[in-house]
C-alpha cells in the first residue's frame, strides 16, 4: 500500500471520535447536556493526542520492528490531531458557552484560571502545528527541535487546566498526570530494545 494511502487511514482514525461526537450532534444524541459532552469530548481527546504525541519516542526506542508509516509522520498526525481538538474545544466554549460574544469570551478567560491555563497551552500550540512540516524542520534547524519541545509545557498545561475544571474527582487529571510523568521519565533513560 502507498504511503499516501497509509497516511490517509492513519488520520481518518485520528478523526474517528471527532466524526462519531458529530454524528451524534446531527441525531441530537449527546445526552442531557450536549454543550458540556462536546466539551469534554473534545478536551479528552486532546489530552489522549498529546500523551500520544510524547509515547512515540518511547515506543521507536523499544521497538525494532519496521513500522508501516515513518515514526515522524505518526508523531506529526498525532501532534496535529491534538492541535484539531483543541480547535473544536475552543469553537464549543466561544460558539455554545459564549455566543460568539468576544467581549464576554475576553472577560471569562480573565476571570476563570483554568480557562486562562487551556487558551495558554493552545497558544503555545499554535507555532507547533504551524511549523509541523518538513519544509519548516530544515529552515528552523536545531531551533525547530526548541520550538517543540513546548509540548511539554503544553502537555502539563492541558492536564492542569482539566483539573482545576473537575475540582472534586480528580482521577481521570491525576491518571494523565502519573502518565505524563512517565512519559518524561522515559524520554530521560535510554531503553533497551525489546525483540
Amino acid at each position: 500500500m502507498p504511503l499516501a494511502a497509509k497516511l490517509f487511514i492513519f488520520s481518518l482514525v485520528c478523526a474517528l471520535p471527532g466524526i462519531d461526537l458529530g454524528w451524534k450532534l446531527l441525531q441530537d444524541n449527546l445526552g442531557a447536556n450536549p454543550v458540556e459532552t462536546l466539551e469534554h469530548t473534545t478536551g479528552d481527546w486532546t489530552i489522549y493526542f498529546l500523551l500520544l504525541t510524547l509515547s512515540i519516542s518511547p515506543v521507536q526506542q523499544l521497538f525494532v520492528p519496521k513500522w508501516p508509516i515513518p515514526m515522524h509522520l505518526i508523531r506529526r498526525i498525532l501532534g496535529l490531531s491534538a492541535f484539531v481538538y483543541a480547535l473544536l474545544h475552543l469553537a464549543v466554549y466561544f460558539i455554545f458557552d459564549m455566543g460568539l460574544d468576544i467581549d464576554a469570551a475576553v472577560e471569562d478567560i480573565a476571570t476563570r484560571p483554568f480557562i486562562m491555563i487551556g487558551m495558554t497551552a493552545l497558544t503555545l500550540l499554535i507555532p507547533l502545528a504551524i511549523t509541523s512540516t518538513q519544509g519548516w524542520q530544515k529552515r528552523l534547524k536545531r531551533r525547530w527541535q526548541q520550538l517543540h519541545k513546548l509540548i511539554y509545557p503544553i502537555t502539563f498545561l492541558g492536564i492542569l487546566h482539566y483539573a482545576l475544571l473537575v475540582k472534586a474527582d480528580l482521577f481521570m487529571p491525576l491518571l494523565y498526570l502519573l502518565l505524563f510523568g512517565i512519559l518524561m521519565l522515559l524520554r530521560q533513560f535510554k531503553l533497551p530494545r525489546l525483540r
